[in-house]
């Protein structure tokens, strides 16, 4: 059985009975982040008292290996291995890896199952307070300043058409200011709310229009939510 296993997105606590029992229960885990899953494993496993096989596997999978581990973790799992996958945080695959090894197993015609957990997107957009009678999730907006501005363009248009729209993305500290700047020529009017450390002992929660914004020094990864209609 394969398990894409969500984690905890700051906050230990949240993490469930079923996401633990899953990860102990395997047989390799798939980590994005050899390091910072093994003072969370351990933790985790304090919390709630359970503990691996001694026999089970931690295999480093991320990005820029995932291609190359493909066939062996295809193969492990059709000899009916028990393999979790886990991102960093939040949901595998969700922006994170992952999509390649899942879209193989479904052809495959391999088992798997989803163990829910916090995903970052969306505890922004219920922290923001705006509707989410309709959301777009955008993931990671793109670089290049002409596609960026096309795309704030295309949200606008949107707006116009579908009522309580709401928009979120992620964005990182140092192109959040170069983003709200583009935002502010196509979108300078609407409400936007940028949440950091969310779940954390130091979450906050940021709202103004896109140049009301720009007067703040960001830290940690960042999830914006704008209201575009």
């Amino acid at each position: 059985m394969f398990y894409i296993v969500g984690t905890p997105i700051g906050n230990m606590q949240d993490a469930s009975m079923r996401m633990v029992k899953a990860l102990v229960h395997v047989d390799i885990i798939l980590v994005e982040d050899a390091q910072s899953f093994d003072s969370f494993y351990k933790n985790i496993q304090e919390l709630f008292n359970l503990h691996p096989q001694k026999s089970q596997k931690i295999i480093h999978f991320h990005k820029e290996n995932e291609f190359e581990l493909l066939p062996q973790v295809l193969n492990l799992l059709q000899e009916d291995k028990n393999i979790a996958l886990v991102s960093e945080s939040g949901m595998p695959t969700v922006c994170d890896p992952g999509s390649l090894l899942l879209t193989c197993a479904v052809k495959e015609n391999i088992s798997y199952t989803v163990i829910p957990g916090p995903t970052a997107f969306v505890n922004a957009c219920v922290l923001s307070g705006f509707s989410t009678k309709n959301l777009l999730f955008l993931g990671f907006l793109p670089k290049k300043q002409f596609q960026l501005l096309q795309l704030i363009n295309k949200l606008k248009s949107m707006g116009k058409m579908l009522i309580d729209l709401t928009v979120v993305f992620y964005e990182s500290p140092h192109r959040i200011n170069h983003t709200l700047t583009i935002i502010d020529e196509v979108l300078p009017n609407n409400e936007i709310c940028i949440c950091r450390e969310m779940t954390k002992k130091f979450e906050e929660v940021i709202r103004g229009k896109a140049h009301e914004l720009l007067n703040y020094t960001y830290k940690g990864e960042l999830a914006v939510v704008i209201r575009a209609s």
